[in-house]
């Protein structure tokens, strides 16, 4: 078994190799990026036989074993599983974030109210984009919108 110290181990002999291989020549690193290419193209399709078999077998052998980050770490960067998503509401704060600054800059800002599943959200604009006339454009054209990249699922931005 690989202990957390002999993790920390390989991960600072790759970085040391990459740094090496970054001082070399463009076609000397051609030809390293290349053969790592080819060894991850290997990796990945014998993981992904390996997961099918296992699949086969037993869904809570598979379930164990992506539990391991390791396991996981490996699987995920070979896009053999997908990391979780954020929540919903931590999606939403960071959509929020992300208006907020443009919100500021004329003394307004914006908050969540209430998430209405399966697909509202409530929010309430404050200081003066609460009372301004182009709110509803902001609204529709910069929060919600903000709000819908984040959250695909979400399809109707509500001002309360």
């Amino acid at each position: 078994m690989i202990y957390q110290s002999d993790l920390e181990e390989f991960v600072t002999e790759i970085s040391r190799f990459e740094a090496i291989i970054a001082d070399w020549d463009e076609r000397e690193r051609g030809v390293a990026v290349g053969l790592k290419r080819a060894i991850e193209t290997l990796h990945k399709e014998a993981l992904a036989r390996l997961i099918k078999s296992v699949k086969l077998q037993s869904m809570s052998a598979l379930r164990n074993a992506v539990q391991d980050e390791v396991v996981y770490g490996v699987l995920v960067y070979h896009e053999l599983v997908k990391p979780p998503l954020p929540s919903l509401e931590k999606r939403l704060q960071t959509a929020i974030e992300e208006v907020r600054p443009s919100l500021k800059s004329h003394n307004g800002d914006v908050e969540l109210v209430a998430i209405k599943l399966p697909n509202v959200v409530e929010v309430r604009l404050i200081g003066t984009c609460k009372s301004c006339p182009s709110s509803n454009f902001t609204l529709s054209q910069s929060i919600e919108q903000t709000i819908q990249a984040y959250c695909p699922e979400i399809t109707k931005v509500v001002a309360v």
